[in-house]
């Protein structure tokens, strides 16, 4: 959506106002589990690169105004393209930001701007040494971040014993589901969206 929508916040930022979703985002109003971003500091966000088949991990620090950018592969996909992808999210979320008073737009000369966001590449991380490992690198340097102790993340790491744990927790995840009866948020449709269809029932 964020890459969907640049173009166009480009050339003129009212087209924000078309992106009830990302605003809803934003407001903490499209799953449960979502927090407002006016109450937090960080946000992780798992980013497919536009041109290649990649994942990366973008750290959005609201505080600092930039994007820390955790990418699995760089002897492959050089730092010039890896930031060209993820300057549509620097350029457009500012502009939502702002619309939901979480960053105040910069008084240059009297006259309101709004900023992208740096972009900052994270080296010195675990590398992935085959082409299909991404995912897996994503999911742990989110977790270790969280964490707080992405200095202690094992380097070389082990991508295969690292899948077969995942697979097994998505596992035991959805048995507990099972077991407990309870339901995932479905993709694509925000808490609002659910309210007015149980109320239209």
């Amino acid at each position: 959506m964020v890459r969907g929508i640049y173009t166009a916040v480009v050339k003129d930022p009212n087209a924000l106002a078309r992106q009830v979703s990302l605003v809803e985002y934003l407001l903490g109003e499209y799953m449960h589990c979502n927090t407002p971003w006016a109450e937090i500091d960080h946000i992780l966000m798992p980013i497919r690169m536009g041109v290649r088949v990649h994942w990366i991990l973008g750290h959005l620090d609201i505080c600092n105004r930039c994007i820390n950018v955790y990418n699995s592969c760089w002897d492959t996909i050089r730092d010039i393209e890896v930031v060209a992808d993820v300057q549509p999210f620097a350029f457009v979320i500012p502009h939502f930001m702002a619309n939901i008073d979480v960053r105040q737009p910069v008084i240059v000369n009297g006259v309101q701007r709004i900023e992208p966001l740096v972009v900052n590449l994270v080296h010195d991380i675990p590398q992935q040494h085959n082409g299909t490992d991404c995912g897996v690198f994503v999911i742990k340097y989110a977790e270790y971040f969280m964490n707080d102790n992405m200095q202690c993340m094992p380097n070389p790491f082990d991508a295969t014993t690292e899948r077969t744990y995942l697979a097994s927790q998505l596992y035991k995840h959805g048995m507990h589901k099972m077991t407990e009866g309870y339901e995932s948020d479905p993709d694509f449709l925000s808490r609002r969206e659910r309210k007015a269809r149980k109320e239209g029932n």
